[in-house]
């Protein structure tokens, strides 16, 4: 029997880590998954545990998945392609559920769940993304799921954040009406209601096919996801702060791990950076334009972030996490961690992915909401 320390012991995100692979490395998966969760409890959003949970629901849903196959081959049943499209996106296989969600709208047209999921799918990749494809998609699939269930709350839910994040204020005034007919009254209803009241104008000068390409080419929403009252998108999210994030990536360049690394905010501006050889760039709240060796890193992870990441989802090969360059250079790491783009750079001698996992973590067990 493994001793308590082996169980509880070492608080940190890494040493969950470790203890899940050593047990998934001996086959011993049951108590692989109880440590991730056991980690999770202390660490909720940490990526490097979500991501060794995943691993293990794929391993353990092949049967599932393969019964549901049966199914739909042998019936085209309606129900196992919705527990399987659910299945897929629990697993966080995008591509997959997309496939099966065009395969159910050919096999049942009359019915408006698979357009509703496709809509979802699609809503949630424009807003993280900002491709006018993904948007003028979501927005006819959630339309045709409305036009095809008139009592449909949910696609008539995401219409109204669409409209709301893309500024569409004519739009807005017939959903919300639907919504004010139909809906139960909650409080975060009610203060949807409020906020389309006060924005809505059915007078407003609109065409939705120039506003999904303005914003893809402006590189932002007309209004904040998060502001949207019915939004789930804010909860549970690591939120990594410039206090937390300077010192973890001042010591790890001390240290040799890496040679330089630079976070950055949502918004392309410098949170911190660290360098072996000196102090942060002190550009802080500001775009960085110089081409200064400091500052080329910093411009090599913004234009990764802003250009790499959502062209890459054009690919449709599911959700893109990280970047990695090798060359003469060393090599260099680019991927998101909670709210923040982070870049590493180390030499040619060191392993990329160690590299970032040693960095990500690090910054996992200081993030507010994680830790």
């Amino acid at each position: 029997m493994g001793s308590i320390a082996s169980w509880f012991g070492g608080g940190t995100v890494a040493a969950f880590v470790e203890r899940a692979r050593k047990r998934m490395a001996a086959g011993k998966l049951e108590d692989a998954a109880k440590v991730v969760e056991r980690g999770l409890e202390r660490f909720p959003s940490s990526n490097s545990l979500l991501d060794l949970r995943l691993s293990l629901k794929r391993a353990r849903a092949h049967k599932t998945m393969r019964r549901y196959e049966a199914r739909i081959q042998s019936t085209r049943d309606a129900l196992a392609y919705e527990e399987l499209i659910k299945l897929y996106r629990e697993l966080e296989l995008p591509d997959e559920a997309r496939r099966k969600a065009a395969e159910y709208c050919d096999a049942h047209p009359q019915r408006d769940s698979p357009h509703l999921v496709l809509g979802e799918m699609d809503l949630l990749t424009f807003l993280e993304d900002l491709s006018a494809r993904h948007g003028h998609s979501a927005h006819g699939h959630l339309v045709q799921a409305s036009n095809l269930n008139a009592l449909a709350l949910q696609p008539r839910v995401l219409l109204a954040e669409l409209y709301f994040c893309v500024g569409a204020d004519r739009s807005l005034v017939k959903v919300r009406d639907a919504l004010r007919s139909m809906a139960p009254s909650t409080t975060q209803m009610d203060a949807a209601l409020q906020v389309m009241d006060s924005i809505a104008d059915p007078h407003a000068d609109e065409r939705l096919q120039g506003l999904f390409e303005r914003i893809e080419v402006d590189g932002q929403l007309v209004r904040d996801p998060e502001d949207w009252p019915l939004s789930r998108r804010a909860s549970g999210k690591a939120i990594v702060s410039e206090e937390s994030a300077e010192p973890v990536i001042q010591r790890l360049v001390d240290q040799g791990v890496l040679d330089e690394a630079v976070v950055l905010r949502r918004d392309g501006t410098l949170m911190t950076h660290g360098t072996s050889g000196g102090a942060p760039a002190e550009s802080e709240g500001t775009l960085i334009q110089s081409t200064e060796a400091r500052g080329g890193f910093i411009e090599v992870v913004r234009t990764i972030g802003r250009k790499v990441f959502p062209q890459a989802s054009e690919f449709d090969m599911g959700k893109f996490r990280r970047c990695t360059l090798r060359g003469a250079f060393g090599n260099i790491v680019v991927g998101r961690v909670g709210n923040v783009m982070v870049g590493v750079r180390g030499p040619q001698s060191a392993d990329p992915l160690r590299m970032w996992e040693r960095l990500s973590v690090e910054l996992e067990n200081v993030c507010r909401g994680a830790a």
